[in-house]
């Protein structure tokens, strides 16, 4: 198995995991140009040297029995005081090199077009809130440090809201984050395409409509635009701009580990160094971007895991509702708290649950995130901590300015799939991903007269999990399959919701015996009101646990309205939702 640790020192170790494996075989470290990092392969890799190189560059990729970094000479220079050998991996090297040239055009990034800039982005959130005024909303939450400073300069941190605001109540809420590093390209790109694609199958795509009728979300694409803007210039950096307690090129505060559930915790995972790539700051939330995020978050969460947030046991309530996530690149894991300490929190098997099934469709390792080594002061232990809410850190891809090839092709759609999923479980995230999977829900004659019977199809999948590789001994490495005991199919309401009544679906074998059932049920459609109805399925296994729903539209035109005549302007208006 190969560990690949979050974070990494210049925007290239952007490699692809071949491009990196390919180490030149020099023996002793060559000459190297001081003014450039270099990416470096140290021949060893144990647990001490993971906490100890990770406290110093914030990211290194981890193979069996070895250790990759990106370093400049300073770092080399730290690197031979400590006794650690390292030689150059010249092919990554290059690669490397090649992704940090200036860029000339602040508007678009020369070789990387499918990465919206701060603007862009930006940009592209105004014209979401103008297209659909009733679903997307632009909120400003704080200020970057350099607008603090100069209110003429930096940004405000900017988050998108989704969600049906003509539906009231109280609903469940995704909170994400992405780009708190700024050399992190993918991250944005990819939370800025899911809410595309959310706001666009509005309407056409059932999910996506209950989805955005029953809950909200809430996406900071760029939570550290300035230090963003930075990298976007051609600067692999990481941290925000504060220039105050160091200058030049290890400027900065790491804003994930400036939060303020566990930042002082004495056992590495964070430096006191000003200089350093993770330096934590001068107190816990000293930095305006984290102070924005903390107060949003305790703003529109509950907290439901009373006491001291940094009580290692204590347990969130178990049916709290939504959830964390703050999405990194690169090293293809699913990580969830605490990442200071072994022990496992009170959530461990829920925690465990929901990340093995998130790392189903990405195929990234989950795992407890202090298994690559210690962090502190980080946004997933002060959500989970401070709120209580199922929080994870998931750190896309192979590069931190990945191809445009690589990302369109290889980790835009794994991940969009783990976001469609996680989506569909913010009533109960730490009760249904324990539960069976419904997908490939469909209605094949979905317009249809009152009356006539309408044939519903789906599949229900308890087998959905990509288990923990290491440790083997932590809580739920391995979630049981069970089989699957049954479905049901609920019109018109959620399957939780108040007055809904549910109906049984058949094994299509004609038996539930298997860990994934195609199931199938005739709608009676004779009492059903004429126009287009959602209709939800759930599965349940055979531990008694219900999965989350997935659903389809079905379309029922009223008879006398059909008999008189058009028939084909009635399915139209029914399709189209009116």
């Amino acid at each position: 198995m190969n560990l690949r640790a979050p974070g990494c020192r210049a925007s290239a170790c952007a490699l692809l995991l071949g491009a990196c494996a390919a180490a030149a075989a020099h023996e002793s470290p060559p000459q190297a140009d001081a003014a450039q990092p270099n990416v470096l392969l140290i021949p060893a890799n144990d647990a001490a040297l993971r906490q100890q190189l990770g406290s110093r560059f914030g990211h290194l990729q981890a193979e069996p029995n070895a250790l990759r970094v990106e370093a400049d000479a300073q770092d080399r220079a730290w690197l031979d005081a400590q006794g650690i050998s390292w030689r150059i991996d010249e092919q990554a090297s290059a690669l490397l090199h090649a992704s940090l040239q200036p860029l000339s055009d602040q508007r678009a990034i020369p070789g990387h077009a499918c990465y919206r800039t701060v603007e862009e982005t930006f940009a592209t959130m105004d014209q979401l809130a103008a297209s659909y005024p009733a679903l997307a909303t632009v909120i400003d939450i704080g200020d970057s440090w350099k607008k603090v400073q100069n209110p003429a300069l930096g940004y405000d941190l900017r988050v998108l809201k989704l969600g049906n605001s003509a539906i009231g109540g109280v609903k469940p809420k995704m909170f994400a984050m992405t780009a708190i590093h700024a050399r992190e390209y993918t991250t944005a790109e990819l939370l800025t395409r899911y809410a595309e694609e959310l706001l666009n199958g509005y309407g056409t795509d059932a999910d996506a409509t209950w989805l955005l009728d029953h809950h909200e979300f809430h996406f900071l694409l760029h939570a550290n635009p300035d230090g963003r803007k930075k990298a976007e210039s051609g600067s692999s950096w990481r941290k925000n701009i504060n220039d105050t307690l160091c200058q030049g090129s290890g400027a900065g505060i790491d804003l994930n580990r400036n939060y303020p559930v566990w930042w002082s915790y004495p056992n590495g995972g964070s430096s006191t160094n000003a200089c350093s790539e993770t330096y934590r700051g001068t107190a816990a939330a000293s930095e305006p971007e984290t102070q924005a995020v903390r107060d949003y978050l305790e703003s529109i969460f509950p907290d439901r895991r009373p006491g001291n947030p940094e009580t290692v046991a204590t347990a969130a309530d178990a049916n709290t509702q939504g959830l964390f996530l703050d999405i990194h690149s690169y090293s293809k894991l699913v990580l969830w708290p605490w990442g200071h300490v072994t022990a496992p929190t009170g959530n461990a098997e829920q925690l465990a649950t929901l990340g093995m099934r998130l790392a189903w469709f990405n195929n990234y390792e989950p795992q407890q995130a202090v298994g690559l080594y210690p962090t502190r002061g980080t946004t997933d232990d002060f959500a989970y901590g401070d709120l209580g809410l199922p929080s994870y850190t998931i750190e896309l891809g192979v590069a931190f300015f990945e191809s445009c090839d690589s990302f369109e092709n290889a980790t835009l759609p794994i991940n969009l799939q783990a976001l469609r999923y996680a989506a569909r479980t913010l009533h109960a995230p730490y009760v249904l991903p324990a539960g069976p999977d419904a997908i490939d829900v469909s209605i094949p004659q979905a317009t249809i007269v009152a009356g006539q019977p309408a044939t519903l199809a789906a599949r229900i999948d308890d087998s959905r999990y990509r288990n923990q590789q290491q440790p083997t001994d932590a809580p739920s490495a391995a979630r049981p399959r069970h089989n699957i005991a049954g479905a049901r199919y609920f019109i018109g309401k959620l399957p939780w919701e108040a007055g809904a009544v549910g109906a049984d679906m058949q094994a299509s074998d004609g038996s539930f015996d298997a860990t994934a059932e195609s199931v199938t049920a005739q709608i009676d459609t004779t009492n059903l009101s004429a126009g287009r109805h959602v209709v939800y399925v759930q599965g349940r296994d055979a531990a008694n646990e219900v999965g989350p729903p997935a659903a389809a539209f079905l379309c029922v035109l009223d008879p006398v309205v059909i008999f008189g005549g058009g028939f084909e302007e009635s399915s139209a208006a029914c399709e189209a939702g009116r």
